[in-house]
């Protein structure tokens, strides 16, 4: 029976995967790891911003229906702060404003001193009148007597990598200036959420 020669690359072959080819497979398996953990961390991420825009949404339904269970006179003879014949527009100041946790309902910061009530929401709410001179109670000369509310939810972003917030930023320090891109304090790292509605005076005379 002749001999068979087997070739140097053919016993190479045989004798299973050389140095070179495994650096390279743990190379791509690394790649693919590193991929799979970012895209998890940016599922992750997202995940939270949405559970954060929900929980604002729900605390913004919660001040705005405390606002419409009161009566229509209260917030034309006081305003927020209790000064009385109150001149429109009005609403919370920075110190007056309510600071809520996840899942909890706000708290007024008014309860104690101002700034010690940190959470993590800033709750804002505005108030203003149409026409801005109607008369109590008969109403304006056109039959129209209407309150707008205005319910502002603020809170720290943390959702873009590239521009977190700084170390010093506060969750009572923020006020709704810094969500308007035409204001010199606005700031690109706070979100917000921002719910509006028309209250008509229901005891006027239509008559």
């Amino acid at each position: 029976m002749p001999n068979v020669r087997v070739s140097e690359r053919d016993a190479a072959r045989q004798r299973g995967f050389t140095i070179m080819e495994v650096l390279v497979a743990l190379l791509i398996f690394a790649i693919s790891v590193v991929g799979l953990v970012a895209m998890e961390a940016r599922g992750i991420e997202a995940q939270r911003a949405a559970n954060e825009v929900r929980d604002a949404e729900r605390l913004a339904q919660q001040v705005m229906a405390d606002m419409l269970a009161r009566g229509f006179d209260e917030f034309v003879q006081r305003d927020f702060a209790g000064a009385a014949n109150p001149v429109f527009p009005y609403g919370d100041t920075t110190a007056t404003a309510m600071s809520a946790n996840y899942h909890s309902p706000p708290v007024d910061s008014t309860s104690a001193t101002p700034g010690s009530v940190q959470g993590v929401y800033r709750v804002f709410r505005r108030v203003d009148r149409y026409p801005a001179n109607a008369a109590q109670p008969a109403g304006s000369a056109n039959g129209v007597d209407a309150l707008t509310f205005e319910v502002i939810v603020l809170w720290l972003d943390y959702s873009n990598p590239l521009l977190p917030p700084p170390e010093t930023a506060k969750v009572g320090d923020l006020k709704p200036e810094m969500i308007d891109p035409t204001n010199a304090e606005f700031q690109t790292y706070v979100a917000h959420v921002r719910l509006r509605t028309v209250r008509m005076n229901d005891g006027l005379d239509e008559t």
